[in-house]
C-alpha cells in the first residue's frame, strides 16, 4: 500500500523498467527544435531504513536511491537542406536521489504518507550531447501519498500528489517550471500475499520554463498514463520479499515525450 508505513528494518529494491517514447517537439540542451525518439532502460536501486522511533507521532524512513542509465535517442531536424537525422547514446550511473525524511501515520482505515526526495546532480552532463543521465539540475519533490483500505473487500485506493521544484541547468541556462505530479492505484488485495489492480497518473506543468535555453517560450507539459499492475509479497524465515510488476500506457501529452513504461520491482526486507 502506496502510504502505510513499513515496520522496522532495513530494505533494499532492485527497479528494472523500459521506456519507450517519442516527442513532436523537444528542446535539448544545444537548443535545437527536433522531433524525437528515444528508448531508456534504467535500473534503479533503493535503500530504507526505517528506525523504531517517531516523529510527530507518526512512524519515520530515511532513504536513497541509486541508477544505472541507458539512453537511445534519435532526432530529425528540418532545415533548408532537408531533413537531416542525429543520434546519441549513453550509459551510466545516473544522479543520487535521497528522501532525508518520510513521516508515517494511520487513522482507522486511512493511511498518510508525507517526505521529500531531492534529486542531487551527481552525474556528468554535456549540452552538447542529444542523451544525457544527469538533470543537471537540483529536483526538490514534495510528495503527500494517501492509501483508504477496505478490510471487508480487499478494496485499496491510493493516491499521491506532489509538487516538484526545479532548479535552473546551469550549463543550458534553462530553469524548468513547477510541476504536478500525482500516481493513483486502485487495487484488489486477492489474499493476503497478493494485490492487482489498475495504476495511473497524472502530469501537469504548474509554471512556464524560463532561462536563456526556453527557445520555445513557455513549453508548459502535460501527460496521463493508465495500465494494469500486480503485488506480491510473503515473509519468508526471518526476510519479507516483494514482487511487483506494471505496465503503463501514456496519452493526451503535450509539450513532453510519452510512450509506454514497464517496471518490474523487487524487494527485500533484512
Amino acid at each position: 500500500m502506496a502510504a502505510a508505513a513499513p515496520a522496522p528494518g532495513t530494505y533494499l529494491l532492485s527497479t528494472s523498467i523500459h521506456y519507450k517514447s517519442n516527442a513532436s517537439d523537444a528542446v535539448l540542451p544545444n537548443g535545437i527544435d527536433k522531433r524525437i525518439e528515444a528508448e531508456a532502460y534504467a535500473e534503479l536501486v533503493r535503500g530504507f531504513w526505517v528506525p523504531d522511533a517517531k516523529f510527530l507521532d507518526g512512524q519515520i524512513l530515511m532513504g536513497f536511491r541509486v541508477s544505472a542509465l541507458k539512453q537511445d535517442v534519435l532526432a530529425e531536424v528540418e532545415t533548408n537542406a532537408g531533413l537531416l537525422e542525429f543520434q546519441d547514446d549513453i550509459k551510466g550511473i545516473g544522479d543520487l536521489s535521497i528522501i532525508p525524511l518520510s513521516v508515517y501515520w494511520q487513522l482507522g482505515d486511512l493511511y498518510i504518507n508525507l517526505y521529500e526526495a531531492v534529486s542531487i546532480p551527481t552525474a556528468n552532463f554535456d549540452k552538447s550531447r542529444l542523451a544525457n543521465i544527469s538533470l543537471n539540475r537540483w529536483v526538490f519533490d514534495t510528495v503527500l501519498a494517501m492509501t483508504y483500505l477496505d478490510k471487508s473487500t480487499g478494496i485499496e485506493i491510493s493516491a499521491t500528489p506532489g509538487i516538484i521544484y526545479n532548479t535552473e541547468n546551469t550549463k543550458t541556462k534553462y530553469h524548468s517550471g513547477i510541476e504536478f505530479h500525482m500516481d493513483a492505484m486502485v487495487n484488489w488485495h486477492v489474499s493476503s500475499s497478493l494485490s492487482i489492480g489498475m495504476h495511473g497518473s497524472v502530469y501537469k506543468q504548474l509554471t512556464k520554463d524560463t532561462g536563456e535555453g526556453a527557445t520555445l517560450g513557455s513549453f508548459k507539459g502535460r501527460s496521463y498514463s493508465i495500465g494494469p499492475a500486480i503485488v506480491w509479497h510473503k515473509n519468508i524465515e526471518s526476510r519479507k520479499y516483494l514482487l511487483s510488476a506494471k505496465w503503463l500506457h501514456e496519452f493526451d501529452a503535450e509539450n513532453k515525450i510519452f510512450g509506454d513504461l514497464t517496471v518490474f520491482t523487487l524487494g527485500i526486507k533484512f
